[in-house]
């Protein structure tokens, strides 16, 4: 028995952002919290042109610049008060999984009355409902414009951890996705976040607790990224390629939200509040070395996997493992924690955070904390492309 719930509608493809200011129009908007990063996204005129599209709409906005990556539960609870000194009813988050996210927190905030900070690692459920909230990605990765999950940094005195939240309350009322608001990206975000859609969608179809429906999703996810990410690094103009990345990465994150993760991002949260590395690059990393140790236990959906990705009936499990690795390497991904810059001293703190992972127990193999030790270990050392 499985349960599949994804309730954010979906318009998909070229001009898909343009509808903007006529959808939030239709969900009775009269100001709007536009939420994005502090950086090119803030300026770029995709987003100016939106903003024109509202006013001529006769809708009133705010602009909120503040979530930057890994946004903090400061961010969050600032974005929060611009909401309400703003007067707004309405949230579009407007760029990458970060933006999107943070969107997300402040309207858990606006709806729950309190700080995102008494939500985040705690265990405390969200029970009220948020604005009404648009997404609209201008990256292939996250997916979070179709999850009900957000994942944010809490500092507490000098320990920074970076913890998720999740609740059908955060499923977006609307995703936008428009494969031309990502033409832009250089190569080594579109590798980065790239691989992240590949992550979730590998973790997800190997989960305990997959079902058959998430299951299209993860394989189809994982067919498109093996025909278009090579291309999407290689050309950011090629719209086709980036179409196909657009439309992997909210597969893959329909199946998160149905499916769960696993360790890669267990580490990859530890790694990237310990040491900032970036999500989408901490997971590549890390990706085929826990496929690696999972093999005795996924050994027939490895082998999906392998298939999926690079079109080989004959595809076993350790050549998935190795097409992995070989197309990470091949767009630019460091082969390991150590090429990516973390240092061997921070592996210990690494491995205290990742150990307490809450979806642990999602993971194919069951590991001791041994072999978590021994697997950040090689993934720290090792060169699996070589």
């Amino acid at each position: 028995m499985f349960v599949f719930n994804s309730p954010t509608r979906l318009s998909f493809g070229v001009g898909a952002a343009d509808r903007a200011a006529v959808e939030l129009g239709a969900l009775g908007a009269r100001k709007v919290l536009i939420v994005t990063g502090p950086g090119k996204t803030a300026a770029a005129e995709p987003l100016a042109a939106l903003k024109r599209d509202l006013e001529a709409a006769g809708i009133a906005w705010a602009h909120y610049a503040g979530a930057g990556a890994d946004p903090t539960t400061e961010m969050v609870d600032e974005g929060a008060s611009t909401y309400k000194e703003e007067g707004c009813d309405a949230i579009l988050g407007f760029g990458g999984g970060s933006p999107l996210d943070c969107a997300k927190g402040i309207g858990a905030v606006v709806g729950e009355g309190r700080s995102i900070r008494d939500f985040v690692g705690t265990g405390l459920a969200l029970t009220a409902a948020l604005p009404p909230l648009v997404a609209i990605p201008t990256t292939a990765g996250t997916g979070s414009e179709v999850t009900s999950a957000a994942v944010f940094i809490r500092t507490d005195g000098d320990k920074k951890v970076k913890k998720g939240i999740s609740g059908a309350s955060l499923y977006p009322r609307l995703a936008l996705v428009d494969p031309r608001l990502m033409v832009s990206l250089p190569p080594a975000l579109t590798a980065a976040t790239g691989m992240d859609a590949l992550t979730h969608a590998v973790e997800a179809y190997v989960s305990k607790t997959h079902n058959p429906v998430a299951d299209l999703y993860c394989l189809e996810s994982i067919r498109l990224i093996g025909l278009h990410l090579k291309r999407a690094c290689r050309r950011g103009d090629d719209l086709d390629a980036r179409a196909g990345m657009a439309l992997a990465s909210t597969l893959a994150g329909v199946a998160l939200s149905q499916a769960g993760l696993g360790m890669v991002h267990g580490f990859a949260h530890a790694a990237g509040a310990l040491c900032g590395l970036a999500h989408g690059l901490a997971n590549a990393i890390m990706l085929p070395y826990v496929m690696r140790a999972c093999i005795p236990d996924a050994s027939a959906r490895l082998s999906d996997v392998g298939r999926a990705l690079t079109g080989r009936h004959s595809a076993t499990a350790i050549d998935a493992v190795a097409a992995m690795a070989d197309l990470a390497a091949e767009i630019g991904i460091p082969r390991n924690l150590g090429e990516a810059g973390v240092p061997e001293g921070m592996l210990q703190a690494i491995f205290d955070d990742a150990k307490n992972y809450k979806r642990r127990p999602q993971s194919p193999h069951a590991f001791t904390d041994e072999e978590l030790w021994a697997l950040l270990g090689k993934a720290w050392s090792e060169r699996m492309a070589d």
